[in-house]
């Protein structure tokens, strides 16, 4: 099974109306595996996780209502709130950086911060943390817990300087030159399963060149740090 296309389940919930809707149907999610949720929503698990890439924020849209689909707007748009699943081990500690949304790399330098999909994604956000070290089976992972995240004042002015520097090098035809080590909170990475998938970009001497599609991504460190906050209420 490939998610190259968006999962398709006979299962179907309404759109969650408030928080607490949304609260109490995480709840109930809290401690299940990935089998015992492919079956509520009447799905196939993966043979994978290289196959089942995505599977499991698709399986979670369907269970929890998500209705935003591919649109550039919040998973959950009545409610203004993006949806991030965030793989983790027995710790909490979070396995991987969290994929935000992708990267224009035909860049308007006259866009704002605040008009970007990247401050759409990012200003409400619903983690759900996933039992998912490598070694554990597919169907065994299961849902360890979830946290609502919006940013601080000082949060959000770095994220806004991790965009700018990004954008700028984007508009000055520096593509390339972007690497993980760019950015306090988010970074640029290619976004493509191999090199094969290209995009136009703005090339060094400001032609159109191709190149592979870009993400912005949140670093580890920073979710680390947001789980450690959360133990420290929760010891």
């Amino acid at each position: 099974m490939s998610f190259k296309n968006k999962l398709i389940s006979p299962y179907s919930v309404s759109a969650p109306q408030s928080l607490e809707e949304l609260k109490a149907r995480l709840e109930s999610l809290i401690g299940k595996t990935l089998l015992e949720l492919a079956d509520k929503a009447i799905v196939q698990l993966p043979r994978n996780t290289t196959s089942g890439k995505g599977f499991t924020g698709e399986l979670l849209e369907i269970l929890l209502g998500a209705t935003a689909g591919n649109l550039p707007v919040p998973d959950f748009p009545q409610l203004k709130l993006e949806l991030k699943t965030l793989p983790v081990d027995e710790n909490l500690k979070p396995l991987e950086s969290t994929f935000i949304c992708h990267a224009p790399l035909i860049n308007k330098r006259s866009q704002r911060f605040e008009d970007s999909a990247l401050f759409c994604k990012i200003s409400s956000i619903l983690f759900v943390f996933v039992l998912a070290p490598r070694a554990l089976p597919f169907a065994e992972r299961k849902i360890m817990g979830f946290h609502f995240f919006k940013p601080n004042a000082e949060e959000l002015a770095l994220i806004k300087e991790d965009w700018e520097e990004l954008m700028e090098m984007v508009s000055l035809g520096q593509v390339q030159q972007i690497t993980a080590r760019y950015g306090t909170i988010i970074q640029m990475r290619p976004k493509a399963a191999d090199g094969s998938q290209l995009t136009d970009c703005i090339g060094p001497d400001g032609t159109i060149i191709k190149t592979r599609p870009r993400g912005f991504y949140m670093r580890r460190a920073f979710t680390q740090k947001l789980i450690d906050k959360i133990k420290e209420r929760n010891p």
